[in-house]
């Protein structure tokens, strides 16, 4: 029961996210204001596709955590590839994430997005050792 639990906090997690980015402005002005004084700002497109990389890993997480989801990955006699996947997506991301708030100096989100970081390594592994890995 609780690697379903899993599969659906990443779902909810990741696709809420992405969803909530997707609808509203592209990227939004925020974005832009916050890393308008860093170097991505000096690459061109850089902060453009900054926010795309962060939207495309989030729905990519979702969607290979419902694949495993639907697949049945969270039994122990199934092959967890589609969940592994969306471990280390999850990952990627959360090191992205971390690496753009300390980039501003955002000291407590950056300690925020290790946090994650480090739970999403924990369960990766948890989900890991109660599955078999394909």
């Amino acid at each position: 029961m609780e690697r379903i639990l899993i599969l659906l906090l990443y779902i909810s997690l990741a696709g809420i996210a992405g969803i909530h980015k997707l609808l509203g402005d592209f990227p939004p002005a925020w974005f832009y204001g916050k890393f308008k004084e860093t170097f991505l700002n000096a690459i061109p497109g850089g902060i453009w596709f900054s926010f795309v990389l962060i939207v495309v890993l989030e729905i990519v997480i979702a969607l290979l955590f419902s694949i495993a989801l639907i697949k049945g990955e969270f039994k122990s006699e199934t092959k967890s590839t589609f969940a592994l996947f969306g471990f280390l997506a999850s990952l990627a991301l959360f090191v992205i994430l971390f690496f753009g708030s300390f980039l501003v100096q955002d000291y407590d989100n950056g300690f925020n997005d290790f946090v994650y970081f480090g739970v999403t390594f924990y369960l990766m592994e948890y989900f890991k050792k109660n599955s078999s890995v394909g």
